[in-house]
């Protein structure tokens, strides 16, 4: 089908029609409200919902790219790293930054590891990266972006979780980065990061764990006395 035409109107749209055309553009998007959404939009409650409306709008023009203009949104940032590296275990060397979702978070992650590997292993010319088949989509795109080429290793098949062992034996003088994920994209199951991690130290190279949905969720699902693979 080809792409509709769209040009910039000579005037503006009045304020209701606009609201009109926006409202009736929104009624074959998916049904949120109710239940019929998975992963896409999270929901608390019409009360946590109005709150977070309203503390959008106490800051709707704010902008972050200046901590130096706007110091109470770097006091923000900085206040929800230390909160999570506290609820994730982390000690006092750890550190963080926030970003606008999962797909930025993984790209900046395997970019750190490249320039990283590029200053402590200057003879890899061709860096990889092992990954799990059941890692997140977003890996790809990081491998084109930042030159790192993804090495995929086929899950356990009956628990599918990473295959430790799979992942030692493909590992080679171009390796710089192994990957797991808690929890994984496709089934939502917790990979075997201490046993990745291991292998990731004795290795000497780098190790990242997607938890980007998990990392919030997972801790508090411990809390509640499901048995939680450490993470």
């Amino acid at each position: 089908m080809a792409r509709q035409k769209v040009i910039l109107p000579k005037e503006g749209i009045p304020r209701d029609e606009l609201l009109k055309i926006m409202g009736e553009a929104r009624k074959g998007d998916a049904n949120w409200q109710n239940g019929r959404m998975w992963s896409l939009v999270n929901r608390a409650s019409d009360e946590h919902t109005e709150l977070l409306k309203e503390v959008f709008n106490m800051f709707f023009s704010e902008n972050a790219l200046s901590p130096f203009a706007f110091p109470s949104l770097k006091k923000f940032e900085s206040e929800v790293i230390s909160m999570t590296i506290d609820l994730l275990g982390g000690n006092r060397r750890a550190c963080g930054s926030m970003t606008s979702g999962g797909t930025e978070s993984i790209l900046l992650a395997v970019k750190t590891y490249r320039d990283w590997a590029r200053d402590k292993f200057p003879e890899i010319k061709e860096p990889e990266m092992i990954l799990p088949s059941s890692a997140h989509p977003s890996f790809e795109k990081a491998a084109k972006y930042f030159d790192v080429k993804p090495i995929y290793v086929p899950v356990d098949d009956k628990s599918y979780r990473a295959d430790v062992k799979a992942m030692k034996d493909i590992l080679s003088e171009n390796t710089i980065l192994i990957v797991g994920s808690a929890p994984d994209y496709p089934r939502g199951v917790v990979d075997p990061i201490t046993e990745l991690g291991a292998l990731a130290k004795e290795s000497g190279i780098g190790m990242h764990v997607d938890a980007c949905l998990g990392g919030y969720m997972l801790p508090f699902a411990r809390k509640l006395g499901y048995n939680i693979p450490d993470f």
